[in-house]
């Protein structure tokens, strides 16, 4: 065997080396970037950073659950099962003094700082971000956001929804506006029907769609509705609640519910709380989608609750916080304090256009 054969031999198969690369996590990626001009090409290209995020969203060793601290100026990633402490990512509080996450797609996270038009995407693994520009619309109240991922044009947007009252006939006027990685702008979106924002974030995407929870915007009808924004179509429609939750004393809580949107409502609370959970079915956006799925018991009023993971309730019961299993009737108490819009998590290399280190460690990764 010549030299030259030895040599090569020592090498293993591209394809090889690109499935070892694929499993390995953000944090080892980001160093073997310097091992050689050919690794770096390799892991900074876009189609090995989605097959990297296609390993990721399989392997639960990849996956986290963020909670911003209480005080705002760091975030801490715990694991999704045992719920203890991973990691802190102690540069969050270069986005603002304090911050709220809008939501958490393919490793990219939204953060809402102090002012309302203070939006960022962020990447926790990577520690590259991007802070928006200001969209066409302002208001330093009644406004909400939503973050979400168009895999048919590969564009993640943020969408912003708000409304102004008018004092003199006490009619409202909604707007909606939505920014795209993609041109790097706001949009406008067409509203057909005004209505009330029920909170400054949205409440669960899933499948492509952003939702909300709203009221009617007229005076003289009051009932509850979803607001679902179709990221690929950006199409804003509004969906009646199901008429069983509805005239009763129903409190209602948006869920995903094994990647499917589902609501749940408070329909007895007497002699036990009893709730019902229906679903959305999909593509049905603007008919008569719901189903109803499984009706449970819990002793906590619905202002207690705090997020649902993987199809489980986060609920703060007593000053704890517990994870709570609607199908196995299970509880767990995680910690003692109170944590407000956790994100579930997966680690990834993902990045968009203008993207800036955020740290010293980000400085030391380029």
């Amino acid at each position: 065997m010549s030299p030259k054969q030895k040599l090569q031999n020592r090498y293993l198969p591209e394809d090889v080396i690109v499935e070892i690369l694929a499993r390995v996590p953000v944090k080892n990626l980001l160093r073997f970037k310097c091992v050689c001009t050919r690794w770096r090409k390799l892991i900074l290209s876009p189609w090995f950073v989605s097959l990297h995020l296609n390993r990721s969203i399989f392997n639960p060793t990849r996956h986290s659950i963020l909670v911003p601290s209480r005080c705002g100026n760091q975030s801490v990633s715990l694991d999704p099962v045992t719920f203890s402490p991973i990691q802190n990512f102690n540069q969050a509080h270069s986005f603002a003094q304090r911050v709220m996450y809008v939501g958490s797609i393919n490793g990219l996270l939204c953060i809402r700082g102090d002012s309302p038009d203070c939006i960022s995407i962020w990447n926790p693994s990577t520690r590259l971000f991007k802070k928006l520009p200001l969209g066409r619309h302002y208001s330093p109240i009644n406004i909400s956001f939503g973050f979400g991922w168009d895999p048919i044009a590969n564009d993640y947007k943020v969408i912003k929804i708000g409304y102004q009252s008018n004092l003199e006939n006490g009619q409202i006027k909604t707007w909606a506006e939505v920014w795209s990685a993609n041109s790097d702008s706001w949009r406008e979106i067409k509203v057909e029907r005004n209505f009330f924002l029920c909170r400054n974030v949205y409440d669960v995407f899933v499948k492509g769609f952003a939702h909300w929870l709203v009221k009617d915007g007229l005076k003289s009808n009051i009932k509850p509705l979803v607001a679902s924004f179709d990221m690929n179509t950006e199409v804003l429609q509004l969906v009646p609640v199901p008429e069983h939750l509805i005239g009763k004393p129903s409190a209602l809580f948006c869920m995903n519910w094994k990647e499917t949107f589902a609501l749940a409502g408070c329909v007895s609370r007497e002699p036990t709380k009893i709730y019902q959970v229906w679903t959305m079915e999909s593509g049905s956006v603007g008919k008569e989608p719901w189903s109803k799925k499984f009706t449970f018991e819990l002793d906590v009023d619905f202002y207690c609750f705090l997020y649902n993971v993987n199809g489980k309730l986060l609920l703060n019961r007593h000053g704890d916080v517990i994870l709570y299993d609607v199908e196995t009737r299970e509880t767990k108490t995680i910690v003692t304090q109170w944590m407000v819009r956790v994100q579930y998590h997966v680690e990834s290399l993902v990045s968009i256009k203008g993207f800036n280190p955020l740290g010293k460690d980000a400085k030391k990764m380029e």
